[in-house]
């Protein structure tokens, strides 16, 4: 019997390396939608960045969204994965100023853990103030 050459064996790695993939645990996309609020009022425009924890052993498609008068939605973008995540927020006053259409930053980026549900449903955030 011949040895299997460095191409060969280069060869049979690329064959099966989508059958390898695919015996993982899989980790369905779900969609959100939700509200942001900051100090108990809707965020007037944003972004909401979601990344599996994986620290946490979480695993998967990271994932934005838009907000818009305090509201948002993952169905315009990927979607997520759910389970444990890093969430993070950027929230505007709305009010256009220069090149920025979004306007003044509320608040420096915030950042939480927030575990994501297994399947779609409403997940909402609230930025607290920060005390001077």
């Amino acid at each position: 019997m011949r040895p299997i050459s460095l191409q060969g064996s280069i060869a049979i790695f690329w064959l099966a390396a989508p059958l390898l993939i695919g015996c993982g645990p899989t980790n369905s996309t779900i969609h959100l939608h939700g509200h942001v609020t900051y100090d108990g009022q809707p965020v007037p425009n944003g972004t909401i960045y979601f990344e599996p924890d994986t620290t946490a052993g979480n695993s998967g498609h990271g994932s934005v969204a838009i907000i818009r008068q305090g509201a948002f939605d993952t169905r315009e973008a990927l979607g997520v994965v759910g389970g444990p995540h890093l969430v993070r927020i950027e929230g505007y006053d709305g009010i256009a100023h220069g090149d920025n259409a979004d306007g003044q930053p509320l608040f420096p980026t915030f950042e939480t853990k927030a575990e994501l549900p297994a399947s779609s449903s409403s997940i909402d955030f609230d930025v607290p103030k920060k005390k001077k």
